[in-house]
Formats: C-alpha cells, structure tokens, sequence
C-alpha cells in the first residue's frame, strides 16, 4: 500500500547533549519532498480553474510542511499580554494568504490560484 505524502514526511527529532548535559539541542528533519511533490502532481492536474467545487471555502489549497510551518509561526508570533504568544499565521487568514501567495512558496499550493 502507497503511504501519503504527509506519512511519508513526518518529522524526525534527535536530542543531542553536551558531556556534562548541561545544554542540549533538539535538532528536526523532514523530507519535505514528498509533500511537495504531491502538490506540484495535484496543482497541474487542477485542470480548468471554472469547473464547480474549485473554489469556496473547504477546497484544499495548499500541504505545508511541519517544519515550513512551525517556521511561520516564529516569524509572526506577537505577546498575548498574558505570558505567551499569538501566532498570527494561525489567527489571521490574511496573514496565511499572503505566505500562500508569496511566488517563493508557490511549491506549498495545490492550486494555480490565488489564496
């Protein structure tokens, strides 16, 4: 049975310590390829942009990686006001649209539209 590409790209994280384990680094890897792969597949057999249930609310537009993501988050992460943080990238469908928009993250989408 063929795996999904989001199966196929789970993260990975090793812990790594100093000799006296007083500092340590949690490193994660993901082979993002497969996710990103799959987008490219279902973006160019998108087919015509007119057809019905293309657009709307529910229709998949994008796979982001786990890592692409967390990414996101630390760069519009504000102060909550009470100790924590506000990702804004999860809070604000225009802050989301406008990464999804971004030609540099075309790979992330699975449609040839605009978010």
């Amino acid at each position: 049975m063929k795996k999904n590409a989001v199966a196929q790209s789970t993260p990975v994280e090793t812990f790594h310590s100093n000799t006296s384990e007083d500092e340590f680094t949690i490193n994660t890897y993901q082979d993002a390829r497969p996710i990103v792969d799959e987008n490219t597949r279902v973006r160019n057999d998108y087919g015509d942009l007119l057809s019905k249930g293309k657009s709307g609310e529910g229709v998949r537009v994008a796979s982001i990686p786990f890592n692409v993501w967390t990414k996101w988050k630390e760069e519009t992460k504000v102060p909550d006001g009470k100790g924590g943080w506000i990702y804004m990238v999860q809070q604000d469908p225009k802050v989301l649209a406008k990464y999804l928009n971004d030609p540099d993250n075309k790979y992330l989408r699975t449609t040839p539209t605009r978010v």
